[in-house]
């Protein structure tokens, strides 16, 4: 019975993925795939779900597994022993001492997060460019994105989210995340079964205080709207320009007035 319920998030979370990487052609054949492995459930199923792919999907392709070691995590060895075993795996392991950066270079009256992200996404970079990999794979899933969707129009007065593929401003990397389609419930439910902890984290950085609001207020519309989050997702690539508040016309002139 416990087998069965595995397969049935497994092939669930399998067709998701798949139809994400068709749907915006993140993967052809050939490429080599830098995955992101943060120590994270997302990226822990996120590696697992490739991994899977890489095997039978009838594209040819290479995931090269790295992990950015900030000096945040905790016992990280251990995630890599199961992947070494269970995907039979090899990690690339980059000491980025971002942790110390932190102390010396970050504004202690506001959050380093910002800054924590931007050294981590440049030594991806780096990596990807030395690993001569042609994109990188990143663990965000759906709710990240409608929830980045949410908190830049409610708190920049911009609209803009996560997109599932895109490249980088320079336009040498592309960032592809695969598991865009998977809501956290379904790999919250799929992760339960792979038999592995998460890394623990001593960042003391507390959680980002607006996404968790935002996350409650999804959670509330979902109770009376169940299809919302869905709904959301779908918005950002069903967007009527004809009805939207441009510039050149008189929402904004209305605005300044």
């Amino acid at each position: 019975m416990i087998h069965n319920t595995k397969r049935y998030f497994e092939r669930r979370l399998r067709k998701k993925t798949g139809s994400a990487i068709h749907d915006y052609r993140m993967i052809e054949n050939g490429d080599r795939v830098l995955v992101a492995v943060s120590g994270g459930k997302d990226s822990i199923v996120l590696l697992k779900v490739l991994s899977d792919l890489c095997r039978a999907a009838p594209v040819n392709f290479e995931i090269i597994p790295v992990h950015i070691s900030t000096g945040f995590e905790k016992d990280f060895s251990r995630i890599n022993r199961w992947i070494e075993q269970s995907l039979h795996l090899e990690v690339v392991v980059f000491e980025s001492g971002i942790s110390e950066i932190l102390k010396k270079a970050s504004d202690p009256d506001k959050s380093p997060c910002a800054l924590c992200s931007r050294l981590r996404r440049g030594m991806l970079y780096s990596l990807a460019e030395e690993k001569g990999a042609s994109s990188i794979a990143l663990g965000h899933h759906m709710d990240d994105v409608v929830e980045t969707f949410l908190l830049r129009c409610l708190f920049t007065g911009q609209i803009g989210a996560m997109a599932p593929s895109r490249y980088s401003n320079d336009g040498k990397n592309r960032v592809i995340r695969p598991l865009a389609y998977c809501t956290n419930e379904m790999i919250k439910e799929y992760f339960a079964f792979l038999d592995i902890e998460p890394v623990e984290n001593s960042c003391v950085i507390r959680a980002d205080g607006k996404r968790d609001l935002i996350r409650k207020y999804i959670d509330m519309v979902q109770r009376d709207i169940p299809s919302a989050r869905n709904s959301l997702f779908a918005a950002l690539g069903n967007i009527d320009m004809k009805s939207m508040c441009l510039k050149e016309n008189s929402c904004a002139n209305h605005h300044r007035s």
